[in-house]
């Protein structure tokens, strides 16, 4: 009896031993991966696709070379079309390598542009089935980023990526979505410094032809515009000054129009080019009305529109 007391006793120690040893090995390969000191394990049903050649070469280290091969295969498929085919190569291709952005970026663009493109002018469909299949590949593509920014949650070029599709105005966009992917872009601390100024001016572009968010576009297009003459811009200004003419600010003081513009001459060059960027869906209160203003002073023919 005291013999099978002391082998019970035994095992459980070597359970609970081997239990912690489990936790701990789990815990520091989580730990290795979000460090990027190691490759995640490959999904489920990855070795089924690879082959059992490639799936020995990818697990034995390979795995870059694999993804390479790959990323040449779902070019062959991009060639024929075969846009079933490509979106499941680079389902292998960023399950290999979930850390490259090259990946992840020309998978996605593939299936939001190339797709979406092709069979939205496939003249063999029905028009409702173009529709339908541009927008599930616009959204296959999105799909991809999203999933890629959940993987790598500080690779501000996958969501500014994400960010560009969604202000795509040739694409279906939806500029909150792509206010909220540029505002998650600024917040990682892996963006250049250099690219900070340029982002928060195409946040504020997608932000100000947002109607019910001009208040919020115009305190950060003033920011923008006073903070650094590098913003002082043909497009930033004539934004800022219809914003300026849309939302009534009593606490505060509109910027003269001399002081966004250089001249007349120079404000009525800018608001002409920027009166025909207007089916964009930017603000235009204003503008019109100052242009032929201008002409008027200008000694210019009066614009009908």
């Amino acid at each position: 009896m005291r013999i099978v007391f002391q082998i019970v006793v035994i095992l459980c120690v070597l359970i609970g031993f081997g239990a912690a040893k489990l936790s701990y090995e789990d815990q520091l390969n989580k730990d290795m991966v979000e460090n990027q000191l190691i490759q995640p394990s490959l999904k489920q049903g990855t070795n089924l696709q690879l082959g059992q050649t490639g799936a020995a070469v990818a697990l034995g280290g390979l795995r870059s070379l694999v993804a390479a091969m790959w990323n040449l295969r779902a070019f062959i498929h991009f060639e024929k079309l075969d846009w079933i085919k490509l979106e499941e190569s680079y389902g292998v291709i960023t399950t290999l390598q979930p850390q490259t952005t090259h990946y992840w970026d020309t998978g996605a663009w593939h299936l939001h542009t190339n797709a979406s493109v092709h069979y939205n002018e496939d003249r063999n469909l029905s028009p409702l089935r173009r529709k339908a299949l541009r927008k599930l590949y616009i959204d296959k593509g999105s799909a991809l980023l999203d999933e890629g920014v959940r993987q790598n949650p500080e690779n501000w070029k996958l969501h500014i990526s994400l960010a560009r599709l969604w202000s795509d105005r040739f694409k279906l966009p939806d500029l909150q979505r792509a206010v909220t992917h540029y505002d998650n872009s600024l917040a990682t601390d892996t963006m250049p410094g250099y690219k900070r100024k340029q982002y928060k001016r195409f946040r504020f572009y997608s932000l100000a032809r947002i109607p019910a968010r001009k208040k919020e576009a115009l305190n950060d297009g003033t920011e923008l515009f006073l903070s650094t003459p590098d913003n002082h811009l043909p497009n930033l200004v004539c934004c800022l000054f219809a914003l300026q003419n849309a939302v009534e600010l009593p606490e505060k003081i509109p910027i003269p129009d001399n002081d966004l513009f250089p001249d007349e001459k120079t404000q009525y060059t800018w608001l002409t080019n920027y009166w025909k960027n207007r089916h964009i869906s930017y603000p235009m209160d204003g503008v019109l009305d100052k242009r032929r203003e201008l002409a008027i002073k200008l000694g210019i023919p009066t614009p009908d529109q």
